[in-house]
Formats: C-alpha cells, structure tokens, sequence
C-alpha cells in the first residue's frame, strides 16, 4: 500500500490550522476541563481520519462492491468507536461532554470534506 504524505500532510496541517485558530479565544474562555476535552476530541479526530484513509486506501483498487463495505462498512465501526470512547471519556474520566461533543463535531465535518476531496482526487488520478 502506497502512503500519500500529500494528503497526510494537508490533514496535518488543517488540525494544526485548527488548534492554532482556537488556541488564543479558548485558553482566555475556558478552564483546565474544558481544554483537555477540545484535546482528546481533536485526538479522537485525527485518529478517525487517519483510519479513513487507511480503509480508503486499503480499498481503492480492488471491486466496487468492496471498496463500499470497506468504507461504509469503516464509517460505520469508526463512528462506534468514536461513540464507545467519547462515553468511556465522558463517564469514566469526567471529560466535559459538551465541548467533546463540539470538538468532534467541527473535526468531523472537516475530516468528511478532507476525506471527500481525497476521493476525488484519486478518482481523477485513476481516470
């Protein structure tokens, strides 16, 4: 399996963005609580995306019906995991849950638009 470091490299670049932006408002608005959960979210993320790719790339050059289970069928246990942690956190080491929720959120809808751009680019590069 060939590593596409263009594409990791974007991904860390876009989180790095991320925290750079948040970094001032949030350590001026929020306690200590707070900042561990926009951390283990953005973690969380990081990890998400990178499992995306891997199940993308793992999948990309093989049969269309199993590049879909591999991704969709990926969506499905990474979400479950993503789920499974963010209650491990939250219940068991007292994660604030509203700014993990966010966190995850925002990270999320990021991860899907670098994700889909991924996608396209190797759809355009395979034609």
């Amino acid at each position: 399996m060939k590593i596409d470091w263009s594409f990791i490299r974007l991904v860390v670049i876009c989180f790095a963005g991320s925290f750079i932006l948040i970094c001032y408002p949030i350590s001026e608005l929020a306690n200590r609580d707070i900042i561990r959960s926009i951390v283990a979210g953005g973690i969380m993320s990081f990890l998400n995306i990178l499992l995306g790719y891997l199940s993308i790339e793992y999948s990309f050059e093989r049969s269309y019906v199993t590049f879909l289970k591999f991704v969709f069928g990926g969506m499905v246990i990474r979400l479950m995991l993503m789920w499974g942690t963010f209650l491990i956190l939250t219940h068991y080491y007292g994660f604030h849950p509203i700014s993990l929720i966010l966190t995850l959120l925002f990270f999320y809808v990021m991860n899907l638009v670098l994700e889909i751009y991924y996608l396209q680019k190797r759809m355009s590069l395979k034609e």
